[in-house]
């Protein structure tokens, strides 16, 4: 069995770590914060990933760590030290498309300055978060709910706000609350890449059978109300406060907007949280090999890719030329029930691919090992091509095998003008030969009194 630091808390090291004197606590409070502190135990393959967590402040600590905050309503913090990674940079057809990615890479790393790429693996280091829960406070607007800006909730800023809660007197009728309100938080990719992870982040605390979401208002028959009861057992639109109400007073309010973005603890954790949900074990999924559907996800919307049709028809005849019968299933939402029909469907998917679009966020509910091939609709400008790395990094970290084709006939809204279709196929072959082989996982673990290694 791994190394946990989950397991080296005792209740009384715990209980040490719990500040009680800062704010006035009723006895129900007290009781509340010591079950926060208390960490659940789990067996999943996440686990590997565990942050180690932090709970006291250490002499000469960095003064903006969760435990060494000064706050007065600061009850309970913790500082997570993720494991660092690496993640092998995408899988190509042509040494000319290896080198349009790596020039497209560049400029997203430059604007999004996260991750490193050397050779052939983007390494991810030094990522922290924290979990910050006060007793007694408000919300009063900040950070500001939905919105994108530098310190929004999980922005590179958000640490900005951890003294941004007015205090209050407190009454035990007044709400316990998670806050994760971070941009456009209602919309189906940007629950799954940011609420997601931070519920995942918090997956380990103890919380009161009341707990609430300080969250926008979610509209009528939206996949985010799904996502929430996937992720949230007992969850109803009553479970969510909404953000935009004035002065929104709080008997415990939790903020855990530092949390990273791409990392595989908290990418994996909310897979197999979903999973789970549809009553998939996580523990028993079949091989990615032994699986018989290449799944196409199909453009419904703007970015049209116009010979789509052509290509996809090139994919059957290959599926039909390797005889070990795979189908190539079209993928259109609404032809499920539900997303739970999506996530119990996955455990049949080999791979998954498709057009760069709001499509691909489903790999969410995907099975470990599924292949995943991109096409990406590009310009000879890299700093503004409608592709982005959040799929490449999402798959890797999932233990996904990534692919891409880069496509360089666009016009100016994006769309796919034509694609040569060899190219499409080379890469379902290449990913399909590379999965029925046991192909590596694209992410390794990486420590960093390691040389960087070159692979070329």
């Amino acid at each position: 069995m791994g190394y946990n630091p989950f397991l080296l808390f005792s209740f009384l090291a715990v209980i040490s770590h719990i500040n009680f004197t800062k704010a006035t606590l009723s006895v129900q409070t007290v009781s509340e914060v010591h079950k926060i502190s208390v960490p659940a135990p789990r067996n999943l393959p996440s686990d590997a990933w565990r942050p180690t967590i932090l709970t006291s402040c250490p002499a000469l600590f960095y003064n903006e760590s969760a435990p060494c905050r000064i706050n007065t309503n600061i009850v309970y913090a913790e500082e997570l030290i993720y494991p660092d990674f690496r993640i092998r940079l995408p899988g190509v057809v042509s040494e000319e498309q290896r080198q349009m990615y790596l020039l497209f890479l560049h400029e997203y790393r430059n604007d999004w300055k996260r991750g490193r790429a050397i050779d052939g693996y983007g390494y991810f280091l030094n990522q922290r978060g924290q979990n910050l829960v006060y007793a007694n406070v408000s919300y009063a607007g900040r950070p500001y709910p939905g919105r994108w800006a530098e310190d929004a909730c999980m922005s590179g800023r958000a640490g900005s706000h951890a003294n941004s809660f007015p205090p209050w007197d407190g009454n035990a009728e007044a709400p316990a609350a998670v806050f994760i309100a971070s941009p456009d938080h209602t919309y189906f990719q940007h629950f799954l890449d940011r609420v997601a992870m931070m519920l995942a982040q918090t997956r380990h605390l103890g919380r009161p059978e009341d707990f609430k979401y300080i969250s926008l208002p979610i509209p009528l028959r939206s996949p985010v109300q799904e996502l929430w009861t996937m992720m949230v057992p007992g969850w109803t639109p009553e479970t969510l406060l909404r953000a935009n109400t004035p002065n929104l007073r709080t008997r415990l309010l939790v903020y855990p907007c530092q949390s990273p973005l791409i990392h595989p603890y908290t990418q994996q954790l909310a897979t197999e949280i979903l999973l789970m949900s549809a009553g998939v074990d996580p523990n028993s999924i079949p091989p990615a090999r032994d699986r018989p559907v290449v799944l196409f996800m199909t453009r419904q919307g703007s970015r049209r890719w116009h010979n789509e049709d052509e290509c996809r028809q090139a994919v059957e005849g290959l599926l039909q030329t390797r005889g070990r019968g795979e189908q190539l299933m079209a993928f259109r939402a609404t032809d499920y029930p539900s997303l739970r029909a999506v996530a119990n469907a996955s455990t049949r998917v080999k791979l998954v691919m498709g057009a760069h679009g709001g499509a691909l966020n489903n790999i969410a509910l995907m099975s470990p090992g599924t292949g995943v091939l991109e096409i990406c609709p590009v310009s000879g400008d890299y700093r503004k091509s409608r592709c982005g790395a959040m799929f490449w990094e999402t798959a890797s970290v999932r233990n996904m095998p990534y692919w891409v084709v880069l496509a360089n006939n666009t016009n100016a809204q994006w769309e796919i003008l034509s694609l040569d279709c060899r190219m499409v196929v080379a890469a379902v072959r290449d990913a399909l030969e590379g999965i029925d082989a046991g192909m590596p996982s694209p992410l390794e673990r990486f420590y960093q009194g390691n040389a960087f290694r070159r692979t070329s």
